[in-house]
């Protein structure tokens, strides 16, 4: 299992506590992180054959969004991208699994 910061993460703002609880939501549901950052905005990321676990380093390195893949390897590895932007105070989540549409939207 990668290192990947949990026991401790570093929060500038509260944009960043929700991110992470909306990342610790996927955890708590038997998926794993394949891609964070700026290498999940690749175009072909959710088609990507990897489902190897990475740690969540520079997950918060972007100042308004956040943006995670995850597989879950009890459901045949399907992926799930989520993308998380702030505006207006608010978090807009928006999940896409792999093969499906239209995404979920959520605004907290």
């Amino acid at each position: 299992m990668a290192d990947d910061g949990v026991a401790s993460p570093s929060f500038r703002n509260d944009a960043d506590k929700i991110g992470f609880a909306v990342h610790g939501a996927f955890l708590s549901s038997g998926f794993v992180l394949t891609t964070v950052g700026p290498h999940a905005l690749a175009d072909n990321v959710i088609d990507s054959p990897s489902t190897n676990e990475v740690g969540i380093d520079n997950w918060n390195q972007f100042e308004d969004h956040y943006v995670f893949v995850y597989a879950n390897p009890l459901k045949g590895c399907s992926k799930v991208l989520v993308k998380c932007l702030v505006i207006n105070g608010k978090l807009l989540v928006d999940a896409l699994a792999r093969g499906s549409s239209p995404p979920v939207h959520l605004a907290i």
